[in-house]
């Protein structure tokens, strides 16, 4: 009886780990398992059969336990072997993500606020061309305002790929999460990508046949980027010379815009009120962020002897220059508004300037209550781009 009941519950057990093949615990298999009715006693393979199994039928049962083993390990040879063997479903899984990785690469690259920068500037200097000539709008036209904008996004990115690759080691201080810094792209993979970007911008410049002005723009721009960063002119480590190239590459991105845009409807270029109201705002504005973008790398520029205003003078001081610069702007745009009500739609341009300068106002108190912390300077410096933003789409309707 005792035979009998041992055999039954030692076959229970084998069957529930065979039907858990990842069973961590071998103790609690065929060769370990005591009866509950029994004393408990020590089993294992050397010492079995125990004194509650005859010999007659220990051959048996021990035949029925290798066979149940041998099983198992079949189940767990064929578990791992199909761990091992991924589908071919997740190799083309794995392609699609290399491709969105790359390309959220590509997107920190070419740093974000100014990527949106050149759109939003883009994007307002034709709103408002085709704002006021509707009777002008074709499929054609769509096609050829978006490949001058993808010329001067071309500029954008080969002038931030060749700045980020002559200051990796400032970079790995300041902005550690940048592709170049954090090891996402090598640096050979980064310079055969801004040949490409400007070649490809130099093409599409040639086949949209704007003219001599606009392909000298294009090559102007990428040559003012190139001298910026690029030893031994390093025009950065000046900071006249920085905030000559820095002023001249906005002015020129809306010069060239508004070029674009004038061509695309075959209108002549002109200096309108508004174009000349906007071009005041973003020598005012330039200003601003260029001295605004150096708030958050006193540090990096510190260790590696560029001098900038923000390291002579400090956070505080040039944050609080930054914003009296923009607010200024904004109080003449009001004044502007009042004086000349018939060069400027005056309901948009005081609502908006003033809506404006209340949120800067606003910002720069909360900067201020972080005592100047480098992560809320970079935040801060977004902020100012996000203005920038703003006063292009105030353009479109003013």
């Amino acid at each position: 009886m005792e035979l009998s009941s041992v055999c039954n519950f030692s076959f229970q057990t084998n069957y529930h780990t065979l039907l858990n093949p990842h069973n961590k615990n071998p103790k609690s298999s065929l060769l370990s398992y005591q009866h509950p009715k029994t004393p408990i006693i020590t089993s294992s393979y050397n010492n079995f059969p125990s004194k509650y199994c005859s010999n007659k039928n220990f051959h048996l049962q021990n035949r029925c336990s290798k066979s149940l083993l041998i099983a198992k390990n079949s189940i767990r040879t064929d578990v791992s072997a199909n761990q091992t063997e991924p589908p071919e479903s997740n190799t083309k899984y794995s392609v699609v993500t290399k491709i969105l990785n790359f390309g959220h690469t590509c997107w920190k690259l070419q740093r974000p606020y100014t990527f949106i920068g050149v759109i939003s500037c883009a994007c307002g200097l034709f709103g408002r061309e085709l704002f006021h000539n509707t009777n002008l709008l074709s499929w054609s036209l769509m096609l050829k305002a978006f490949s001058s904008l993808m010329v001067i996004l071309s500029v954008n990115l080969c002038t931030n790929i060749i700045n980020q690759i002559t200051d990796l080691d400032i970079d790995r201080i300041n902005k550690p999460d940048l592709p170049l810094a954090s090891g996402e792209m090598s640096i050979e993979t980064a310079w055969i990508m801004s040949i490409i970007v400007a070649l490809t911008g130099l093409i599409l410049t040639i086949k949209l046949n704007c003219g001599p002005l606009f392909i000298s723009l294009y090559c102007v721009s990428i040559l003012v980027g190139a001298l910026y960063s690029v030893p031994p002119f390093r025009w950065k480590q000046n900071p006249n010379t920085a905030f000559s190239s820095y002023f001249m590459g906005l002015v020129i991105v809306n010069f060239t815009c508004y070029y674009a845009s004038r061509a695309a409807f075959g209108l002549p270029f002109e200096m309108s009120p508004p174009f000349t109201f906007i071009l005041a705002f973003v020598k005012s504005m330039g200003s601003a962020l260029f001295l605004c973008k150096d708030v958050s790398d006193i540090e990096g520029d510190s260790k590696h002897g560029i001098s900038t205003l923000a390291t002579r003078y400090g956070a505080k001081n040039i944050t609080f220059l930054c914003s009296g610069i923009v607010l200024l702007t904004y109080v003449s745009a009001i004044l502007a508004a009042i004086i000349w009500p018939q060069a400027f739609k005056s309901n948009v341009m005081l609502l908006s300037h003033a809506t404006l300068a209340f949120w800067l106002i606003f910002q720069t108190r909360e900067f201020a209550l972080t005592n100047y912390n480098p992560e809320a300077g970079r935040k801060f410096y977004e902020f100012m781009w996000k203005l920038y933003y703003a006063e292009y789409l105030v353009y479109v309707f003013i």
